[in-house]
């Protein structure tokens, strides 16, 4: 097989008072492996630590767990959004998320609102760290919020203990 890889295309539009994102994605070869996401990753300062937001929650919820949370309004700080799992591994996901606020102490920060919706994941530590640690004291939180926004992300089953992740996540 080949190299594979995958184009995204991002065009920024001015929208009253905010900016519109549309992204469009080609692949370019025969993919033929799962794709863990397809979202956007920004750094934000590490004030912007509170979160409320209107989409499934209070806990984790992902493509094959989301039935298990229900649509609402809540709010949480970056930390309670994380779940310690013995060993580190993918957490802390809200999905079906219509919009995330992103706030310091002062109530001064972002809004991103989901056309419909967005997953939404926030942690003081980015997704390479997070694979790379095999503990959770290895998780050293950096002087930023990585936010991810995600229009798909794999469901969460790995085969590890159980089954693997059903097709259609």
């Amino acid at each position: 097989m080949g190299p594979v890889w995958v184009d995204m295309f991002y065009t920024w539009m001015a929208d009253g008072d905010g900016l519109l994102l549309t992204v469009d994605v080609l692949p370019d070869g025969e993919w033929t492996m799962p794709l863990p996401r397809l979202g956007l990753r920004l750094a934000l300062p590490a004030g912007l630590d509170r979160l409320e937001w209107f989409g499934r929650g209070p806990g984790e919820a992902y493509r094959d767990t989301r039935r298990a949370a229900r649509v609402g309004r809540f709010a949480a700080s970056v930390d309670e959004l994380q779940t310690p799992y013995v060993r580190p591994q993918e957490n802390g996901s809200r999905t079906d998320v219509r919009w995330v606020t992103l706030t310091d102490k002062h109530g001064a920060g972002l809004r991103v609102e989901g056309r419909p919706h967005v997953d939404v994941t926030a942690r003081r530590w980015t997704s390479e760290d997070l694979d790379a640690a095999t503990h959770t004291p290895e998780l050293v939180a950096r002087d930023r919020i990585w936010l991810n926004l995600d229009h798909a992300q794999q469901g969460i089953g790995t085969a590890s203990c159980g089954p693997g992740v059903l097709p259609q996540h």
